[in-house]
């Protein structure tokens, strides 16, 4: 039976259409996509993606860039939709962006360089030749606040928005652990040793296809010594005087308002 209120996750090369109303952006519904663009336009765009993160039903669509928009529609890219979307709806465009990419640019098998085609049984690619699978890339990261007593460590990419201080985060490397790559990466960004690493919880992040992976640990000993190449400020900020956070959706930011009522 159709779902009429089934959603449609339809991109624009890597930007996601969002449908105009009153009360704001939302993702459109399947209805709404199939009055608003052409039929076969609709059936060379959709992509047979799994997305099982919403409770609805979800149709995947992938047009080209200079595909013209209907009124009352807009694209923007994921990071710029992820402050209009609830959770579950950025998490399932986020997850079907990530397999849509990763699709597009996996085109050749890495042993015997045949070309690839949708496996039966699996997530996955197969070799129209040997048969080897290829499985969607995760690349695992940690984000951890570092704490001392009443003040927490927080950090400032260039790329973040004015204003925003956010917990330190970088790339698991290859032979690493998770708790490995948390001394790493804290020490080479700010110079400071950390302790008593507590497990907070983790989120996928699609740009393009990390998993945040988040930590709380206590300050240890260092003076703040910034690595310029990553970030252009840190600074310990007390929990009653907080700088600009992160997006209410993201790990980062729950992390500070977890540190912000143990300490209250």
């Amino acid at each position: 039976m159709r779902d009429s209120e089934a959603k449609a996750l339809a991109f624009v090369g890597s930007r996601l259409v969002l449908r105009e109303t009153a009360q704001g952006l939302r993702l459109p519904t399947l209805d709404e996509v199939e009055a608003a663009f052409e039929r076969e336009r609709l059936e060379v765009g959709r992509v047979d993606v799994r997305v099982t993160l919403t409770r609805r039903q979800v149709h995947t669509f992938c047009f080209d860039d200079d595909e013209p928009l209907p009124a009352g529609y807009r694209c923007d890219g994921l990071r710029v939709a992820y402050h209009s979307l609830a959770d579950d709806d950025f998490r399932a465009a986020g997850a079907a962006r990530q397999i849509i990419e990763w699709r597009r640019t996996t085109r050749f098998c890495t042993a015997c360089a045949s070309p690839l085609v949708l496996a039966d049984a699996h997530d996955a690619l197969a070799c129209s030749s040997c048969g080897r699978l290829h499985f969607p890339p995760i690349s695992p990261a940690v984000i951890v606040l570092v704490q001392r007593g009443e003040q927490v460590l927080l950090g400032r990419s260039p790329r973040f928005q004015q204003g925003v201080y956010s917990t330190l985060a970088g790339f698991v490397e290859p032979g690493e652990s998770l708790e490995e790559c948390v001394h790493r990466e804290i020490f080479e960004e700010v110079g400071v040793r950390v302790q008593r690493l507590r497990y907070f919880g983790s989120q996928p992040h699609p740009f393009p296809h990390s998993l945040m992976v988040g930590f709380v640990a206590d300050w240890l000993e260092g003076s703040i010594r910034i690595d310029e190449d990553e970030i252009e400020d840190a600074r310990w900020f007390h929990a009653d005087d907080l700088p600009v956070l992160p997006h209410p959706m993201s790990i980062a930011r729950a992390l500070i308002e977890d540190f912000v009522r143990r300490v209250g």
